[in-house]
């Protein structure tokens, strides 16, 4: 970009530092080397990203609201873009990768996306395990990356810009967690299947159990169709039968008694 209309930019934003103006033509320069992959970002807003970025290194202040106007993106992908240009030039602390996840809403894939680099310090040798240093982006950005790959989940395709990295290096990390993010996608899949069919099954028995109490409960202890009432138990069934028996016992006594009586009485007339 003309160094005119770079700093006629910087002036809109209200950056009059030349401290300001030199860091951020530093930043353009490395961003054409570095920057690349970012498709919605034009020369002007990369330039204005530029002089943000440079701005933010010292803590001068800018018109933020103006600077996103000025670049013709959205809030969204300006800051989207801002954030991946960070990275890529190395201005950015190191993001875990919950934070990397939040960043670009893939939440879900942060635990495979931990097993994978786990695996992966597993997998080398104990020399290169001393010097590795997971936390890079690279490492971070090509596991969420491959997680996501492996999961089905759609994310925003600056994730794989952000790692700063060459493409070919970047799809060669991402290749073997990939590999890895399989293995782990596979082993969860057929751990899962048994615990479902174990429970599906017993679901069914307990089912099967109830089914085989009411079907009881029916046998034993019919409806009363002349009232709807549900029939006493057996227990209380003998009983009533035997409470039955021994009035009937007695209403047949008291009858032979009276009749006797009356006999008698006939034969004393």
């Amino acid at each position: 970009m003309d160094k005119e209309l770079f700093c006629k930019l910087a002036s809109k934003i209200g950056i009059t530092s030349l401290k300001v103006l030199s860091q951020a033509e530093e930043y353009m320069r490395l961003s054409q080397l570095k920057c690349v992959g970012l498709g919605s970002v034009t020369a002007t807003s990369k330039a204005i990203i530029c002089l943000e970025l440079a701005a933010t290194s010292i803590k001068f202040p800018i018109d933020k609201e103006y600077a996103i106007k000025l670049s013709g993106l959205s809030a969204k992908a300006y800051n989207s873009n801002l954030k991946a240009m960070e990275c890529m030039l190395g201005l950015q602390s190191n993001l875990g990768l919950r934070d990397l996840a939040v960043q670009y809403g893939c939440l879900d894939a942060v635990k495979v996306a931990s097993q994978m680099l786990q695996r992966y310090e597993d997998s080398l040798p104990a020399a290169q395990q001393q010097d590795l240093d997971l936390t890079k982006p690279l490492f971070t950005t090509a596991a969420l990356y491959a997680a996501c790959k492996c999961m089905k989940i759609r994310t925003d395709r600056k994730l794989a810009s952000s790692s700063g990295a060459k493409k070919g290096i970047f799809d060669r990390m991402c290749t073997q967690f990939q590999i890895l993010g399989l293995e782990i996608c596979k082993e969860a899949s057929s751990t899962q299947e048994p615990i479902k069919t174990s429970q599906k099954r017993q679901k069914t028995l307990t089912k099967m159990l109830e089914m085989e109490d009411d079907d009881d409960t029916d046998t034993c202890f019919p409806l009363n169709h002349n009232d709807g009432n549900r029939a006493t138990s057996p227990k209380q069934v003998r009983i009533e039968k035997t409470e039955e028996e021994v009035t009937q016992n007695y209403e047949e006594w008291k009858r032979k008694i009276l009749k006797n009586a009356l006999k008698a009485k006939a034969v004393d007339l």
